[in-house]
C-alpha cells in the first residue's frame, strides 16, 4: 500500500477524489493483491491479463491518472506519482477545483 495514496484518499475523498488502484496481474500474484487490497482505504482492481494496462499503454509502474467526471470522463493528469508527490497533489487539487 502506498502511503501517499492513503493520505490523498483520506484528505480529498470528501471532496470527490476516489483512488482506484489497478494491480497488473502480469506483475503481481492474486494472493499478494488480496493482502494489499484488504488493508487499503481505496478501491482496488486486479487487472487479469493486464488488459487495462495494455489499453492505457502503461509503460512504467506505478502510473497514475487523474480523471474528472465533469463533462464526461476525461484524463486531466497522467504521471508517476512517486517521482513527485507534490506535483501530483497539485494536480489533484486543480482537478477538484474544476
Amino acid at each position: 500500500m502506498q502511503p501517499h495514496l492513503v493520505r490523498w484518499q483520506q484528505q480529498y475523498g470528501s471532496q470527490g477524489l476516489q483512488i482506484v488502484y489497478v494491480d497488473d496481474a502480469r506483475r503481481d500474484s492474486m494472493a499478494n493483491a488480496q493482502r494489499l487490497a484488504a488493508a487499503a482505504p481505496y478501491a482496488w482492481y486486479y487487472d487479469v491479463g493486464g488488459r487495462w494496462a495494455s489499453a492505457c499503454s502503461v509503460r512504467a509502474y506505478p502510473t497514475a491518472y487523474i480523471v474528472t467526471q465533469r463533462d464526461g470522463y476525461r484524463v486531466v493528469w497522467e504521471g508517476i506519482p512517486v517521482l513527485s508527490t507534490a506535483a501530483t497533489e497539485q494536480a489533484i487539487q486543480a482537478a477538484l477545483r474544476r
